[in-house]
């Protein structure tokens, strides 16, 4: 798991809150949960519980996985009571069943083999009723490898309560074995005008097509409902509805 999720999992708390727009998500995935009649949601790779909070305080029922401790370590102190699991998402043990399952920041993009990718739909769709769901954003190969050709190195510049902050991002094809890139990443605080170092990160990506995401999920038992254009941070994404 790189640094991202881990040491500066406080850190990425205090960025992504200025790169999501965590009301429009919550929105967006409300109107697919209302038109599926979903009450109960697992939230897979629920990061520091931003979604989940407004879940809660929708009324829905909710239980947060992640892998990462230092995240749901943030996620359990601005949502008190919430119901958290520490898992990885191609192992996933539970003993309750849920309307719907959700996956967002693009979090299937870290399962980099076919059989992983496989394997964690597989785990997800043991745990959903009959008829349920699971909706999750991932990188569209199509349109994600030109707009990385053309900005191979990224610069994102944020202002939080904590103070500002900037992040130096890098992306290095690697296709050997797929649409992936490998994503470097020099963290920053600006302190009297000045860039002090925080640290380095990597990470590897995937990206895919629709086409390698539908049979992925037929290979796990689940049915494709619908793919969706969704507009993100950085580069846009398609969502995807499949149903068990």
């Amino acid at each position: 798991m790189n640094k991202l999720y881990t040491e500066y999992a406080q850190l990425y708390h205090l960025m992504y809150q200025t790169f999501i727009d965590y009301n429009a998500e919550y929105e967006f995935y409300q109107e697919i949960l209302a038109e599926f009649h979903c009450k109960s949601i697992l939230e897979v790779a629920c990061g520091t519980g931003q979604l989940g909070r407004r879940l809660v305080d929708a009324g829905y029922v909710h239980q947060g996985l992640d892998m990462s401790a230092e995240m749901l370590q943030v996620a359990r102190e601005i949502l008190p009571g919430g119901t958290f699991h520490q898992q990885d998402m191609r192992h996933i043990q539970l003993v309750d069943a849920f309307d719907a399952a959700l996956i967002t920041a693009r979090s299937v993009s870290h399962l980099l083999s076919n059989p992983d990718v496989i394997q964690t739909f597989a785990g997800i769709k043991n745990v959903l009723h009959p008829g349920g769901i699971v909706a999750f954003d991932f990188i569209d190969a199509v349109t994600y490898i030109p707009h990385i050709q053309a900005n191979p190195a990224v610069t994102h510049v944020v202002d939080t309560p904590e103070g500002s902050f900037k992040r130096e991002s890098q992306y290095l094809f690697n296709v050997a074995k797929g649409w992936q890139c490998n994503w470097k990443s020099t963290y920053f605080q600006q302190v009297n005008g000045s860039d002090v170092l925080i640290g380095t990160d990597e990470d590897e990506l995937r990206a895919f097509t629709e086409d390698e995401m539908e049979l992925l999920l037929r290979l796990a038992g689940l049915k494709v409902i619908k793919f969706l254009k969704r507009p993100s941070y950085a580069y846009d994404t398609k969502v995807v509805i499949a149903q068990r």
